[in-house]
């Protein structure tokens, strides 16, 4: 299973959808390796992900993924990941979510 890059999406109570990106989760399950970088000013909206994420080994975390990106409340949005590092690719996604937001 190759790597995988998940953008994390919260709840917005004044859109009412899960739109709010609070993190970006880097996944590497063949080493198995993990990476999350979150979205300042987004705790509370990130919360479900904080907890899921807790203590969560990175080989079941690879199943979990699958359903809990399809979630209604706290969804996540693959994306393409480019080479390098998983911690290097997990920061670009992330100054390219809040260089958009501008």
């Amino acid at each position: 299973m190759p790597r995988h890059i998940w953008v994390l999406l919260g709840w917005s109570p004044e859109l009412g959808a899960a739109v709010t990106s609070v993190g970006v989760l880097g996944l590497d399950p063949e080493k198995p390796e993990r990476f999350v970088e979150w979205i300042p000013r987004e705790y509370a909206a990130g919360r479900i992900w904080r907890e899921r994420l807790t203590g969560i080994d990175p080989a079941v975390l690879a199943d979990r993924m699958g359903f809990w990106a399809e979630t209604p409340i706290a969804p996540a949005a693959r994306v393409d990941g480019a080479e390098g590092a998983l911690g290097d690719v997990v920061r670009t996604q992330v100054d390219d979510l809040l260089g958009s937001a501008r």
